[in-house]
């Protein structure tokens, strides 16, 4: 997942408007929620395009449920 230009340029300015006043110094800096929303999304669009792959991969059987021991339970 990657930011274009036009959405990297709002996040960008939105951080300097709600900054600004931490800047001139005058209050606190804020960004980490954000850093961390884009790094949380990031890691749920790296882990579902692994999952797309695993699901695709060629040669390998579907995973199967485990065998059924009927009335015998094996300790």
């Amino acid at each position: 997942m990657q930011l274009s230009t036009s959405n990297a340029l709002l996040l960008a300015s939105l951080l300097a408007l709600i900054n600004a006043p931490g800047l001139i110094g005058h209050g606190s800096v804020v960004g980490g929620g954000i850093a961390r929303t884009i790094e949380c999304n990031q890691s749920l669009a790296r882990s579902l395009e692994l999952d797309e792959h695993l699901k695709r991969r060629p040669g390998e059987p579907p995973n199967k449920p485990a065998p059924d021991n009927g009335p015998f339970i094996l300790a």
